[in-house]
């Protein structure tokens, strides 16, 4: 497999490719102007040469042309983000169709609200969408769009899995309203009984997504049968419905009004969710109580144990749970949760009555799925042809999560992360398409949902108004160009993720060996890393205090770190940091240990710190860049150069701290 056409991608480190895209630009440019001149040539030009010639004109293109200057040179001390040296957070450089795209689409600025203001942009939303559906191991009749993030796309899986978690109550009431008593919905155990039979709503809240959605069908059909005069079918059956919905009632009715009382429901999220989840319970009204951390192992990752025991005291107090949600390379470190475990558990407790909604957040990681389809994207049924690709990657255990994804109900991807495509960017697909009804309302000035077929009206189903085409084109070009398997985004990724094990490596092999010489110790948090983050901690050799490694780590940073106010240059490499809070690392497992009990250990720092400190602070790379992979062995070696600093820095920092 040929890595050259990587280098055709970017616009490189050094510009290398600025021939390509000037010309590519200037093309778009052009395009953009002939268009304009050529609707209806007939109309008169307004901005003739003699308006162009008055002072009051040249004085503002001279005032356009100084501030734009100006922006330019404040722009040189921006984060550069494009170079192998940026080894931060998870950002880097865009693709050159992805930037090409954007940059095209923009000088139409479609609005992807309605085809009617984007008739080309907003295929490509939808192209894009169903795309990365598929990547994401799904067939049939999918939907999905693309938000302004992660936390926008993870909003919305959540509002659907909390309007798809009580949609049975209200075709229940309805059903009874109108004496519905031949309709049948089949429960989670498998049993089919008939819906206004239950008299308790706890099995109705325990159906599965297909469930929900095929009792709804049939509430409708058997709905109109019984009406002697209707309009619009459709339109007529969710007016009647929204009376008896969450949505039509409030979260404080839906509840109080119920003769039967429902316990409030839960959110499962692990502990290293995304701070979006918290924010998104308080704004659906689940509230911030209501999310349930679930302990994650030293590893970063769910621990089925915990979750077992979560979701059996929820069972025996009927605490219904709106979504249990899955991390495909959490934010921090990079961890991926077992996919495939918290699967085969929702089986188990479907079986026994219990049913959830499961979300995937794989805002960072969703893009490597690209990686378990071949040349013919056709699926990978082994992980040997990755790993001759990457080298030591992926393990049996990675491989086996990743291949899972297929067992969500929806999925969040960032195409502005490993998707190189510029911001905003992120992406949420839904399996099942019929849920984006759920949240749907009609604003008349966008389209008649009728023409939908034809003129898809996207605002109808998302919380996003106006929204840029422009990303859409961007995704879409960088698509058609990068393809979505093994020899396209496969190959990108995979030299990050073997620039990745290439720098743990070359750590383990030599650096911490050489600290451990000088009495400093080196610990990975992630080792080895699941995806293309290293997170590590430093401590001087026989400190036992917490405080004081963080004040070591904090210099650490303090030397990588990027300030725009220095001159750029003076950044040699680039590094993060974040902050593990014992609030959240802190849970114990099934076995009683916290995540950090372990690497505390090997750094020679009494566990119980922790709890009195309360935080730790952790040294963060992020290597979304191919080039430290692509460059080994050349000049600029840039996991050479890194391993090399970062000895000299810590040992610099650690002879000033012994003296303290």
């Amino acid at each position: 497999m040929s890595e050259t056409k990587i280098y055709s991608w970017f616009l490189g480190p050094k510009a290398e490719n600025a021939e390509l895209l000037e010309k590519m630009i200037l093309e778009a440019v052009r395009d953009c102007v002939f268009w304009r001149r050529n609707f209806h040539p007939e109309d008169e030009i307004l901005i003739s040469e003699q308006v162009k010639r008055k002072d009051d004109f040249q004085d503002s293109v001279a005032l356009l042309q100084q501030s734009f200057q100006e922006l330019l040179a404040k722009l040189k001390r921006d984060i550069p983000f494009y170079s192998p040296r940026y080894i931060g957070h998870m950002l880097g450089e865009q693709l050159l169709p992805a930037i090409l795209g954007y940059m095209a689409a923009m000088l139409h600025n479609p609005n992807n609200v309605s085809s009617e203001a984007s008739p080309i942009t907003t295929e490509y939303e939808l192209e894009v969408a169903r795309q990365l559906a598929r990547i994401s191991g799904w067939t049939g009749d999918t939907w999905g769009h693309i938000t302004s993030g992660g936390t926008i796309a993870n909003l919305e899986a959540l509002w659907i899995a909390r309007n798809v978690k009580f949609l049975p109550l209200a075709l229940y009431d309805m059903a009874k309203e109108h004496a519905l008593d031949e309709v049948g919905v089949e429960l989670s155990t498998g049993e089919h009984v008939a819906l206004t039979a239950l008299d308790a709503p706890w099995p109705l809240l325990n159906i599965t997504t297909t469930a929900a959605l095929d009792l709804e069908r049939e509430v409708y059909t058997h709905w109109v049968e019984t009406q002697t005069s209707l309009g619009q079918p459709s339109d007529d059956f969710a007016q009647a419905l929204l009376p008896h919905t969450l949505s039509g009632k409030g979260l404080l009715r839906f509840f109080t009004e119920r003769e039967a009382p429902i316990n409030p429901p839960v959110l499962l999220v692990p502990a290293t969710a995304h701070y979006s989840l918290a924010k998104i319970a308080e704004v659906l009204g689940i509230g911030q109580e209501q999310v349930l951390c679930i302990p994650v192992t030293r590893d970063f990752q769910i621990d089925p144990h915990s979750l077992r025991a979560l979701l059996e005291e929820c069972l025996q107090n009927k605490r219904p749970v709106i979504a249990c949600v899955s991390v495909l390379g959490t934010t921090e470190e990079g961890a991926i949760d077992p996919i495939d475990e918290v699967a085969a558990i929702r089986d188990e407790f479907r079986a026994r009555g219990l049913d959830f909604h499961f979300h995937i957040d794989a805002a960072w990681g969703g893009y490597t799925r690209t990686l378990l389809y071949d040349e013919y994207d056709q699926l990978i049924d082994t992980p040997r042809p990755i790993v001759q690709a990457v080298r030591n990657w992926p393990s049996e255990k990675v491989f086996a999560r990743l291949q899972a994804v297929p067992h969500g109900d929806s999925i969040t991807i960032d195409p502005h992360k490993l998707g190189y495509i510029p911001y905003p960017c992120g992406v949420i697909a839904f399996k099942d398409a019929r849920v984006k009804e759920l949240v749907a309302f009609e604003a008349p000035y966008i389209g008649d949902h009728r023409e939908e077929e034809t003129r898809p009206i996207l605002g109808r189903y998302i919380l996003e108004g106006s929204k840029p085409g422009a990303s859409a084109a961007s995704c879409w070009l960088a698509h058609k160009v990068v393809p979505l398997n093994l020899t396209g985004y496969g190959q990108l990724i995979g030299k990050t993720l073997q620039g990745t094990q290439e720098l743990y490596l070359k750590c383990l092999q030599s650096t911490v060996k050489q600290l451990k010489e000088e009495g400093v110790i080196m610990h990975f948090v992630t080792a080895p890393p699941n995806l293309n983050l290293l997170c590590f901690l430093l401590n001087i050799e026989g400190n036992d205090s917490l405080q004081q490694m963080n004040a070591f780590n904090q210099a650490v940073y303090n030397e990588f770190c990027f300030r725009p106010e220095d001159v750029v240059q003076q950044h040699g490499y680039i590094i993060s940091r974040t902050q593990f809070t014992y609030e959240k690392y802190g849970k114990p497992c099934s076995d009683g240990k916290h995540s950090m009990v372990d690497h505390l250990a090997a750094l020679g720092i009494p566990h119980k710190q922790f709890e009195q400190v309360k935080q730790i602070m952790v040294l963060r790379s992020t290597i979304i860049s191919p080039w430290l992979s692509l460059a080994r062995g050349s000049r600029s070696d840039y996991v050479e150069g890194f391993v090399n600093v970062l000895k000299e820095k810590v040992l610099e920092l650690a002879t000033s701290f012994k003296g303290a």
